[in-house]
């Protein structure tokens, strides 16, 4: 059925709107991903200096003497031949498809993949797929709440190993590159490889405890730096995804206006065309009536 001039007229303003909503979901993207990125070079650094001291600690202990750390919240428990893989999806929509991307990086096999699934978006498309997980979480909606976010992602982690040991813990998120371009990233978390961490310091530090509980006490700030580091990059990769879906919906949505204002003018068009041909055939229809009433 032919549209007329007043149902473009109303899908105009529709898509039109819809580039309004786009245009304000992009500026949101652009700017929490900015706001990131300003964090994450902290954050890097925050991960890099307690490794740092980690090292140094090691180096307090002969390396004979240096177990991995003893505390019960800083190891994942007796190897079960298990890993329990931590994955960073989406916290909101209209990423692109980014969590989907993240999913698609889980390891596959058999048994299942241990999961805990962080992101609420990530949440319902795991649902949809049926991917079975042990547990999950929100993430952040803006990179101020790094912090205790990843406090919070600890005391999951430390719940999920107290129901279920595994062998290992291992990090799935995406990490900010150079310019617009970020990674999928696997990393593992736990056990702490504690014989690349070890360093021997230029100067040994000064300590007023024993380095034994020193290491503990660093081996739990250093998980809580890896996940406060994955949360934060996680955070701008997402928002980054968001941005670039939203300039190719605003390049889409310009595309629609231009083709309905185009259809709009030729119905328009036709339309005047239309008026002008009836008041031709009207005015020649009253000369021929003038001219026989002329006529004797």
């Amino acid at each position: 059925m032919d549209r007329t001039a007043a149902d473009v007229q109303a899908r105009l303003a529709t898509t039109q709107g819809f580039g309004e909503l786009v245009n304000a979901l992009r500026g949101m993207a652009a700017a929490r991903s900015e706001r990131a990125r300003a964090r994450i070079a902290g954050a890097d650094a925050y991960s890099r200096t307690v490794a740092a001291a980690i090292g140094q600690a090691l180096a307090l202990l002969p390396e004979s003497d240096a177990p991995a750390p003893s505390a019960a919240d800083h190891r994942p428990g007796p190897s079960t031949g298990e890993a329990l893989w931590l994955v960073f999806g989406a916290e909101q929509g209209f990423n692109g498809g980014y969590t989907e991307r993240v999913l698609d990086a889980l390891p596959t096999g058999t048994p299942a993949v241990r999961t805990v699934l962080l992101g609420e978006q990530a949440q319902h498309i795991a649902h949809v797929r049926g991917l079975k997980i042990e547990a999950h979480a929100p993430l952040v909606a803006h990179a101020d709440a790094v912090i205790p976010t990843s406090e919070r992602l600890r005391s999951l982690l430390l719940a999920t190993l107290a129901k279920r040991p595994a062998a290992s813990v291992e990090l799935l998120f995406g990490e900010m590159g150079a310019g617009n371009h970020f990674e999928l990233r696997r990393q593992r978390l736990l056990p702490l490889d504690l014989a690349t961490l070890r360093a021997a310091p230029e100067q040994a530090p000064r300590v007023h405890q024993k380095p034994a509980e020193l290491l503990d006490l660093l081996a739990g700030e250093y998980v809580s730096a890896r996940l406060a580091r994955a949360t934060l990059h996680s955070h701008a990769c997402e928002n980054l995804a968001r941005l670039s879906a939203m300039a190719a919906a605003h390049e889409n949505i310009t595309k629609m206006s231009s083709t309905l204002q185009d259809e709009l003018r030729r119905l328009r068009q036709e339309a005047i065309t239309a008026e002008v041909v009836e008041l031709a055939a009207g005015l020649r229809s009253l000369r021929r009536q003038s001219d026989a009433a002329a006529k004797p």
